[in-house]
């Protein structure tokens, strides 16, 4: 509760600080939106279908929500809880495995602790969250042999995210080996199914293109994806030389030392985490291998458990408690040094600053249903309505649909009825503020950098 009750706190004073992004935080705000009010999920911030960018169907749990609240920090409100709720399964896990409630506590401790969980909790918003939870619920029910609760949660982990299937394919395997040979091949084709109906069907079918994040995987640089299969059964070491590029030893470290590297007392279980981690070493997404960021939920819940397993494996309680108390102390130190919290702490945003109380003002003159081109950190704010965008589109395509019409003016721009901005801004899109009163636009609102046009009709 005290964890959830901390980043609920910094999340709020985050998002009503404005210092929460379109990107993000408003594509899945206006997506859960548009389901909550039955209409097609096209999310204008994107330009693509909610599903057809990412397939986190997970989304829909929380549509009901929206029913009730009109409140645009619902996500926010909802990652945090995932996030800590999910000390709960690592603690049972824990219990179980090490059969004390004390070293229980300790190991849950350490699970929260971890740096990772704690950037990622203040990311803005991400479906990925979910997957810590649940991937923890399917190691308790699989230890116990409790096949329908494990079951459950494999169907709503790969709800989650096109990339699930890469840790629930090896899963399998793992409990086809150590525990039921039927249930663990029955998970390793579900997930290869499931994969394969993402990338052939569910993504060709939503946004035209297939899956639009295949570049991040540099392919030619071993001949394409077959050169790729190839080298890594022919020539692993060259993979593993790209995948060890510079800053990837450090994202690897930055994983292991909080967690005091325990997970390698129960390799077999660690290894389910491969591929989710191959992934982010391969990518030439920057992003994906830096703890900051939300890459990391498949990997981190995985080596906790194998930790847990590892260490199970000592039968003196003496031994068992020394190693938890080295993994919550690598925990904790780690949370000092690279945490969101530790000797850097973030700053947090002021919701009652002067800025923040403008931009504000210029918000309560948006009429409800008007179609709107704001600034990135304004977006999540307008997002229940059908049409919003960030700035400079419509008028200049950026980061938008899949990326065919980048730079160009799309039609919508005839649309916009209101401009929302902070000046100054970089020159090429100075300029389309500037002509906009060609267009029939003028300024209603001017205010510490802050500016608000409106199309005037006619």
């Amino acid at each position: 509760m005290g964890y959830v009750a901390f980043f609920t706190h910094w999340l709020l004073r985050t998002h009503y600080g404005f210092s929460t992004f379109s990107f993000d935080l408003g594509i899945f705000e206006q997506g859960v939106w548009l389901l909550s009010r039955f209409k097609d999920p096209f999310v204008t911030v994107r330009g693509l279908d909610l599903f057809g960018d990412h397939t986190s169907f997970i989304l829909l749990l929380l549509v009901p929500f929206y029913w009730v609240s009109s409140s645009t920090s619902m996500l926010l409100i909802a990652q945090t809880v995932a996030l800590g709720v999910a000390a709960v399964p690592a603690w049972l896990i824990a219990r179980y495995k090490l059969r004390s409630e004390i070293l229980a506590l300790g190991v849950a401790v350490a699970y929260l602790a971890h740096p990772s969980v704690g950037l990622t909790n203040l990311e803005n918003f991400h479906p990925d969250t979910f997957e810590i939870p649940l991937v923890f619920g399917v190691f308790y029910f699989m230890m116990q042999r409790r096949w329908i609760g494990y079951g459950l949660c494999v169907v709503a982990l790969l709800a989650v995210k096109e990339d699930v299937p890469l840790m629930t394919f090896a899963l399998g395997l793992y409990v086809a080996v150590r525990y039921d040979r039927r249930v663990g091949i029955a998970t390793s084709v579900l997930s290869a199914a499931w994969l394969a109906s993402i990338l052939f069907m569910i993504f060709p079918a939503l946004n035209g293109a297939g899956t639009l994040y295949a570049w991040r995987i540099p392919t030619a640089e071993f001949g394409g994806t077959g050169g790729l299969i190839k080298t890594a059964f022919l020539r692993p070491w060259e993979l593993v030389s790209f995948a060890l590029g510079p800053d990837k030893p450090w994202y690897v470290w930055q994983m292991s030392v909080p967690l005091a590297g325990l997970f390698l007392l129960a390799p077999g279980m660690a290894l389910i985490a491969l591929l989710p981690l191959l992934s982010n070493l391969l990518s030439t997404f920057w992003y994906q291998y830096h703890i900051e960021y939300h890459y990391g939920t498949l990997i981190v819940p995985v080596l906790v458990t194998a930790a847990i397993f590892g260490i199970a494996r000592f039968r003196s309680h003496n031994m068992r408690t020394g190693l938890v108390a080295l993994m919550t102390t690598a925990a904790l130190c780690s949370a000092y040094l690279w945490g969101p919290v530790g000797r850097a702490p973030r700053t947090l945003a002021d919701p009652a600053s002067t800025r923040s109380a403008t931009i504000r003002k210029a918000i309560e003159l948006i009429p409800e249903d008007a179609t709107v081109s704001a600034a990135y950190f304004t977006v999540p704010h307008l997002a229940h309505r059908e049409h919003i965008y960030e700035f400079p589109v419509p008028w200049h395509a950026r980061n938008w649909g899949d990326a065919s019409q980048e730079g160009e003016r799309l039609p919508r721009a005839e649309l916009v009825d209101y401009v929302l901005v902070e000046e100054p801004m970089e020159p090429r899109f100075q300029e389309i503020v500037d002509s906009l009163d060609e267009e029939g636009f003028s300024s209603i609102f001017r205010g510490e950098g802050i500016v608000l046009l409106r199309r005037e009709p006619g």
